[in-house]
């Protein structure tokens, strides 16, 4: 194998191959990325971990045909240091990568890319063109709320569910650790018909917000066996479904509330930040007060002092304090958006619900915490 390709072309796709390679796997050869020539001047790259797989179909000049695999960080880092704007690579005896760009030249160990596993093939995938910032937009405002707790596999991704026809297609995403809630609602036209919600991953959805962080306008979306994919222009990554049943997270969101406050977003999250510095670093646990016309933040921390900020809000019911994680409200508010937001309660011991005011489909529910 040999081929000549420009730097920034390789770097384009090595940056989410480094991302994804496994280092940590017992079979080494998931740390390391595959370069393929398929005769037609292209280059194959690709990375997967076995559950995440990134292709990427590059420009190159081909000189010799064939096939090899390289520590993908490794390989990474040295394009990124190589003067000049093109290089050539050429596997040498012993499955050796001699890469070469003016008068650099390294000698990189590799391994056959007969041995690399066999990858999902986004050809036989049958996608549909949706908008790339709506779906960026979904993700990030749901990920924060994804559990890391691995014993509960079936909360470890975010649910997808997109129904509807033509322009009318409508998206879900819903994400919940036990503790709280987010749910994101936007039209997708494009979007898959889905009889059932799927679980995407938490680590496939980092590398789709990666696929899709410079993605401007439509990009391609398709659910075929098992896996999700996502082409954006010459790059497609594909990622292996959680199949678990997601709870019915409808009966966790409350329907009616007796207590609604209009509260300033930014200066409501700016608040929170002040007093929670006094919480504990564990728990982050802060008390939540409304009385007419009034919201009050309170921490009170035995180690360390306490704080409390009063803010004028819309209110007009009864008084009530109730205990939260302060860091729940602050990842919440960070991603919603416009000016106001509304806060609605019951009970002491029941969950808050938080969503803009303007009445956009997106919501927040937080479990109450004892203080």
């Amino acid at each position: 194998m040999e081929f000549k390709i420009e730097k920034a072309s390789l770097l384009q796709g090595l940056y989410l191959a480094q991302g994804i390679s496994d280092r940590k796997s017992t079979m080494p050869i998931l740390a390391n990325v595959l370069l393929r020539t398929d005769g037609k001047d292209k280059l194959l790259v690709a990375a997967t971990d076995l559950n995440v797989t990134v292709t990427a179909e590059l420009p190159c000049k081909v000189e010799k045909e064939g096939g090899l695999t390289v520590g993908a960080k490794h390989l990474h880092d040295i394009v990124k240091s190589l003067p000049g704007e093109v290089l050539s690579l050429t596997r040498t005896e012993n499955q050796y990568a001699d890469i070469k760009a003016g008068k650099v030249e390294y000698k990189v160990v590799g391994m056959s890319d007969r041995d690399f596993p066999k990858l999902p093939n986004h050809r036989e995938v049958k996608f549909g063109k949706v908008d790339a910032a709506t779906l960026r937009d979904m993700i990030a405002k749901t990920f924060f709320s994804i559990s890391t707790d691995e014993t509960r596999y079936h909360l470890n991704g975010v649910l997808f569910e997109c129904d509807g026809q033509g322009d009318k297609i409508v998206a879900r995403m819903v994400s919940t650790d036990g503790h709280r809630l987010s749910k994101i609602e936007r039209p997708l036209p494009g979007g898959p018909k889905l009889a059932a919600g799927i679980i995407i991953p938490r680590k496939g959805l980092m590398e789709l917000r990666r696929a899709l962080e410079n993605a401007d306008g439509a990009v391609e979306l398709g659910i075929h066996q098992g896996h999700i994919f996502v082409r954006v222009k010459e790059t497609a990554v594909s990622v292996k479904l959680i199949e678990a049943q997601f709870p019915p997270y409808d009966q966790v969101i409350p329907k009616e509330h007796d207590k609604v406050a209009v509260c300033p977003r930014l200066a409501t999250l700016e608040a929170l930040k002040r007093i929670s510095i006094m919480s504990s670093d564990k728990t982050w646990g802060i008390k939540i007060g409304l009385k007419k016309g009034e919201l009050k933040i309170a921490s009170d921390n035995p180690d360390l002092g306490e704080a409390h900020e009063e803010l004028d809000v819309s209110y007009d019911g009864p008084p009530i304090t109730i205990g939260f994680n302060a860091k729940y409200f602050i990842e919440l508010l960070s991603e919603m958006e416009g000016d106001e937001i509304k806060l609605e309660l019951n009970g002491e011991l029941d969950p808050g619900l938080v969503r803009p005011a303007d009445g956009k489909a997106y919501l927040g529910v937080v479990m109450p915490m004892r203080i």
